[in-house]
């Protein structure tokens, strides 16, 4: 697929291979690259391998890149005079401009030359370009341009997707862009195969032995591929391969991979629907979240149920949950929705924004009244005054959302971003989760509730403070609390 997708004696395309940690997308990368060497003096096409995380700005990256390609340029013999003046041009900068980077990649084009750039480590650039949305459109265009068109492999953990969004910029740039390869567990086919194989290399197991390792390693292959070389060391020191010994091993593995794993699902925000799917209880699991899932590997169809594939995750996430102090980060999701919705209501109705909103909307009359209620019985001599400020204080979350929905492109979507309908299922678990935190019955939330609504907190939050950052609201939610004292209200 990789050969036939970049290395093809025809035009050539881009493509993205992801897949979780160590499933093999550097490697199978690396071997395509080998099995093209003897075709590449046919095609003129020279290979460059940058790792993305090594990189401290965009300009540095391109640089490299560019230094790279005249590197091999020069050993291939393919460089020319005007090949090389554009890329001194390119490298006399101190800081790279990509106009320079497309007349390199030009030169080469017309020269006949066809380069390949992998970026490895590609999810790293969720940092990397954090400040520079441009460089989403600029590799973009590296695929695309059919001017300098070059072959590009991203090679990434996380999908493109989530690298953009996680980057700050919530937008699909590689759509009708790239071929995207997904690398995935092994099939019951592929898992009797490496059964069969440690067997044909002397590693030979009893049922038992077998269902343990599978029971911990699940059909993940770094696991499988791991286990191999310790039962292998350990058939050659003359030991035996014996159940206990076996269910250590794969315990010990899979608890480490695992520490990998969830930071990745969290940042795609598939860990959620993980847990609805493997722990329950389910509330917005779509048929496309169950493919995303399976595609990554982390389930699997076996009987007409989605199980995991690695049977050592769901203890994790049950372990994890119980760990997790969701009061305090309750706390902050709330404190930060009413800060940004109160500042949000004052930009579009005023400081009295409480009367205007009730003449334009009765329905929430009772409501408001409620608010103002609670406000006056904390503090007797609270007076609105002409002024509704520090009164959200007395909302409760749903409450909160009700006023969003009054005008959620006004009111909802500078803070929250999104469809309203899709938070409507998240103000929902955050109002479940915060009746039995609010009266100390903690044991009262499930462990799928406690991940949810932990991604929706800290969610409110993230989203909280860019809201800061755009509107140049200096400081963090701690700098705030000075200002806009917070007291967890009674629950519903």
């Amino acid at each position: 697929m990789i050969a036939s997708r970049v290395f093809g004696p025809g035009g050539f395309g881009s493509l993205a291979i992801i897949g979780l940690p160590r499933f093999g997308k550097t490697s199978l990368v690396a071997e395509a690259i080998r099995r093209s060497d003897a075709e590449s003096s046919v095609h003129r096409t020279v290979v460059v391998r940058l790792s993305v995380g090594e990189f401290d700005s965009i300009s540095e990256m391109f640089t490299r890149l560019i230094e790279a390609l005249r590197e091999v340029l020069e050993e291939r013999n393919l460089s020319n005079l005007e090949i090389e003046r554009r890329v001194l041009e390119a490298l006399s900068e101190d800081v790279v401009d990509f106009d320079l980077v497309r007349r390199v990649f030009r030169a080469m084009r017309r020269s006949n030359v066809r380069p390949v750039c992998v970026f490895d480590e590609f999810d790293s650039g969720r940092r990397l370009f954090a400040d520079a949305p441009q460089c989403f459109h600029w590799l973009r265009e590296l695929c695309s341009n059919p001017q300098f068109k070059a072959g590009v492999i991203f090679v990434s953990k996380r999908r493109l997707q989530d690298v953009s969004r996680l980057a700050g910029h919530e937008s699909d740039y590689w759509q009708n862009v790239l071929m995207v390869s997904v690398l995935g567990a092994f099939s019951d086919g592929d898992i009797e195969l490496f059964f069969a194989k440690l067997a044909s290399d002397g590693v030979s197991m009893d049922a038992a032995c077998r269902d343990a390792v599978q029971v911990t390693c699940g059909s993940i292959p770094y696991l499988l591929d791991c286990f191999a070389f310790h039962a292998w060391e350990r058939v050659r020191s003359g030991k035996l391969i014996e159940i206990d010994w076996v269910r250590h091993k794969c315990h010990d593995l899979a608890r480490g991979y695992v520490d990998h794993v969830v930071p990745i699902l969290q940042d795609s925000s598939l860990l959620s629907k993980a847990v609805q799917i493997l722990i329950g209880p389910q509330r917005d699991v779509t048929s496309e979240d169950i493919r995303s899932l399976e595609e990554l590997g982390v389930v699997r169809e076996d009987g007409g149920c989605i199980v995991p594939c690695l049977p050592a995750l769901v203890d994790h996430l049950r372990s994890v949950a119980q760990e997790i102090e969701i009061w305090p980060l309750l706390g902050q999701a709330e404190r930060a929705l009413r800060i940004g919705l109160e500042l949000e209501l004052e930009r579009a109705y005023g400081s009295d924004w409480a009367g205007r909103l009730v003449r334009s909307r009765p329905k929430l009359e009772q409501l408001i009244l409620g608010c103002q209620e609670r406000f006056q019985r904390d503090d007797p001599r609270a007076t609105t005054g002409g002024s509704s400020k520090g009164m959200l204080k007395y909302a409760y979350p749903m409450e909160l959302y009700s006023i969003m929905c009054v005008d959620w492109k006004l009111l909802g979507r500078p803070l929250l971003g999104g469809d309203r309908h899709d938070w409507a299922i998240k103000f929902k678990v955050f109002a479940n989760v915060r009746t039995p935190l609010a009266h100390s019955r903690e044991e009262r939330v499930s462990v799928g509730d406690r991940v949810y609504a932990e991604g929706v907190f800290r969610d409110i939050v993230e989203r909280y403070r860019d809201w800061r950052q755009r509107n140049g609201l200096i400081g963090s939610m701690r700098d705030a609390r000075g200002v806009y004292r917070h007291r967890m209200i009674g629950s519903f």
